[in-house]
């Protein structure tokens, strides 16, 4: 005899399967949010990162039971979490890594003077980023033309001017580039610095002064598009591919930048997907490749 499954229990069956948790990420020494942290889950799949008050959430359908979650910050340990020690309400608290100090820099310059690299815009293609669930950092590298060790004053941004995104926080990178492998090497990214696109066109930053030293010969930069975590729950909500297609294919709800095309393959972008390798963007048309569309204004003393 079939035995039915009265209404009530069915109704709590369905909350226990999709239970939300909100924990929130501190520093462990004065307990102040760290905001835009980045939260990887689904064994290192998938990621998403803390609001400007230190929360993120998850579901706890999306957490397998052996799974573990990986907390990380620019200057702090990484944590490493077991699903079942999290809960609304658990504080990450964050400890900072042991750095040696930066050696100071003593400059008898009377004057500065500024240029501004890569200025010309040149031929544009409109580069559409992933979904919320996918952290992505595209870097690339670009010459400096004058010769002269010099200091990041300005950098300026091409965004997609059919975007309606303009909001999204930008999180800077920079790199060693690898001789040998030619590609991108050891993360030299030393302050958390974060921009806010604001207009359609170029976006301009001014950045802390001579925090980002920019080599005689070039630089290599990169570019972490971070989802506003509403989007990111609101792509949680979701459980049918349909419905993640549906929503994923409305290109309000993702980034975009737009992308130059260069001759020189050392000059093409390369990226992390997740916590993957760096890997390197395909050739366009057999003849071209692409990177970020980014100008940069830098200062060096004038002799």
């Amino acid at each position: 005899m079939k035995r039915l499954l009265s209404p009530l229990f069915i109704i709590c069956s369905l909350f226990t399967k999709a239970q939300t948790i909100i924990p929130r990420v501190v520093d462990a020494v004065n307990n102040k949010p760290l905001a835009y942290a980045i939260v990887i889950y689904d064994n290192r799949l998938r990621v998403t990162y803390t609001d400007i008050n230190g929360y993120f959430t998850l579901t706890t359908d999306s957490l397998k039971k052996n799974d573990s979650v990986v907390i990380q910050y620019l200057g702090y340990v990484n944590q490493l979490l077991p699903v079942g020690a999290l809960s609304s309400g658990f504080i990450v608290k964050m400890i900072r890594e042991e750095q040696s100090l930066q050696p100071v820099f003593v400059s008898n310059c009377p004057r500065y003077e500024s240029f501004t690299l890569n200025k010309k815009k040149g031929r544009i293609k409109q580069y559409v980023g992933p979904g919320p669930e996918t952290r992505l950092v595209i870097m690339s590298r670009y010459y400096n033309t004058t010769g002269r060790n010099s200091y990041l004053k300005k950098l300026s941004l091409l965004l997609d001017e059919k975007s309606p995104n303009l909001q999204i926080p930008i999180r800077l990178h920079w790199y060693e580039w690898n001789n040998d492998l030619h590609m991108p090497g050891k993360e030299l990214t030393d302050t958390s610095i974060i921009v806010y696109p604001y207009k359609s066109g170029w976006n301009d930053f001014e950045l802390p002064d001579k925090t980002i030293e920019f080599p005689k010969d070039w630089i290599v930069f990169g570019f972490e598009f971070i989802y506003p975590p509403e989007y990111a729950e609101q792509y949680k909500t979701m459980h049918s591919t349909d419905e993640k297609l549906k929503w994923l294919n409305d290109l309000s709800h993702r980034w975009s930048l737009s992308m130059q095309y260069v001759n020189n393959e050392d000059e093409g972008a390369f990226y992390i997907l997740n916590n993957a390798d760096i890997a390197q963007y395909s050739k366009k048309y057999e003849r071209y490749f692409m990177r970020p569309a980014a100008k940069f204004t830098i200062l060096f003393c004038k002799e």
